[in-house]
């Protein structure tokens, strides 16, 4: 299951689909001394993801 900011998961409605803008979760906020555990998680709608690179 994907995790989706609240401005992505509005965007999925009808009226909505420029909200994906506004979106702030670009990246992972790990907790202070938290040993890797993240605070906030990146949102992980497809809109966000970086663009796959091919190897040449």
């Amino acid at each position: 299951m994907r995790a989706l900011s609240p401005e992505c998961t509005l965007a999925r409605q009808p009226g909505y689909e420029d909200v994906h803008g506004a979106c702030r979760r670009l990246t992972d906020i790990p907790l202070p001394y938290g040993g890797g555990l993240l605070l906030v998680r990146r949102c992980d709608c497809a809109c966000h993801r970086p663009p796959h690179r091919r190897e040449e």
